[in-house]
């Protein structure tokens, strides 16, 4: 094919690509069917669950479905602003994948959510993931328009894909204004909402001596955000000295050195409760007085919960990927070279300058402002 000058994309794919590479109408948009698309991590579902609710308000009156995967699944389901969660199990089929064995139950899988997702015919698909994995998902809908992110804010497709986009990017905001971005092209002009949880997860609902939860680990990709383990020691000791109730919690994988790092702290510091579901661990997570982890699904399922949380970071830059509310405090290396945005650190100097006494400070006005709160309402 040729390429004429000035010109991305081959001559014969014009007439099919350039009436897609513009923005929204000018006109107001009412549709009626709605697909929202979020898939990847538990933060970054969790971080578009403002935008989600926004987007009820803008269009009370559309059925919103949504598509995510496995393990955001269980937060989703029961969601107020969702009519329909469609589960994408990526993992799953990726797993079943490897062996000819389980080869075709993973196709079953497959050919199950091809024909979950195809069900409907939407009129407006918001796609906050925006790369190849989730335009492979909108290829196999009905729909009549897409609106994407920007490539500038993280969206990976080319400019030439299909669907609409903003005419600028959000810019260097927060993940949560990001997604709100999105919405707002379409017309919402109100406040950020704080976001939304499924019926059967309360928001806080601690007691005053409600245990404070430490979640020391994060992804095996993610090992660079880690606080070092002495720390973690340190805190829930200090922590338990001062009589409070202190939970450790850890993934699956986790369970080993949850039990190390037990041996390491007083008898009254203890597992936190197993948990089965991202359900199950929002409901848990609820139960307790603060949060403290770095940057995790754990610290942004804490914030959006209305529990206090305090999240420690060190590569990632808070203002962007920090938890979000009222309820989030975000603590930051102090170094030069922090934050620097890298996947990979030889050293994570940045983690380690963070300071238990930093942590352990804010934990205890968290703790003076709940006793003040207590008794001016008691």
């Amino acid at each position: 094919m040729k390429f004429p000058r000035g010109i991305g994309f081959p001559l014969p794919l014009t007439p099919v690509i350039l009436p897609h590479v513009r923005r929204l109408p000018s006109e107001p948009l009412s549709p009626q069917r709605i697909l929202v698309i979020r898939l990847s991590a538990l933060g970054d579902v969790i971080q578009v669950l403002p935008a989600l609710e926004a987007l009820g308000r803008l269009y009370p009156a559309a059925r919103i479905d949504a598509v995510t995967e496995s393990l955001s699944y269980p937060l989703l389901a029961n969601h107020p602003r969702l009519d329909r969660v469609i589960c994408f199990p990526r993992s799953e089929i990726r797993n079943g994948w490897k062996s000819p064995e389980t080869r075709g139950e993973a196709r079953e899988k497959l050919e199950y959510f091809r024909q979950e997702i195809f069900q409907d015919y939407y009129d407006l698909i918001i796609d906050w993931q925006s790369n190849l994995r989730s335009a492979w998902i909108r290829s196999l809908t009905r729909h009549r328009r897409t609106l994407q992110l920007h490539p500038e804010d993280g969206g990976e497709l080319p400019r030439w894909w299909s669907g609409y986009r903003p005419s600028r990017p959000a810019g260097r905001v927060h993940r949560v204004e990001r997604a709100m971005h999105l919405v707002r092209q379409l017309g919402y002009s109100g406040e950020t909402p704080v976001g939304e949880m499924g019926s059967d997860i309360p928001n806080r609902n601690a007691a005053f001596n409600a245990p404070i939860l430490l979640h020391p680990f994060v992804s095996a990709f993610g090992r660079f955000k880690e606080w070092p383990i002495s720390k973690w020691i340190q805190l829930a000791t200090r922590l338990s000295d001062r009589g409070h109730v202190v939970w450790i919690s850890g993934g699956p994988s986790d369970a080993k050195a949850v039990s190390q790092l037990l041996k390491a702290t007083p008898p009254e510091v203890i597992a936190a409760p197993p948990t089965k579901s991202t359900a199950d661990l929002g409901r848990m997570i609820s139960e307790c007085r603060a949060v403290v982890a770095a940057d995790t699904g754990v610290i942004h399922l804490s914030a959006i919960l209305g529990v206090s949380s305090v999240g420690l970071y060190g590569p990632k830059d808070p203002s962007v990927h920090g938890p979000y509310g009222p309820s989030a405090i975000s603590l930051a290396a102090e170094i030069p070279c922090s934050p620097c945005l890298l996947r990979r650190c030889d050293h994570s100097y940045c983690m380690a300058s963070i300071s238990v006494d930093r942590v352990f400070d804010v934990l205890e006005k968290i703790n003076r402002d709940s006793l003040a709160g207590k008794e001016s309402t008691g």
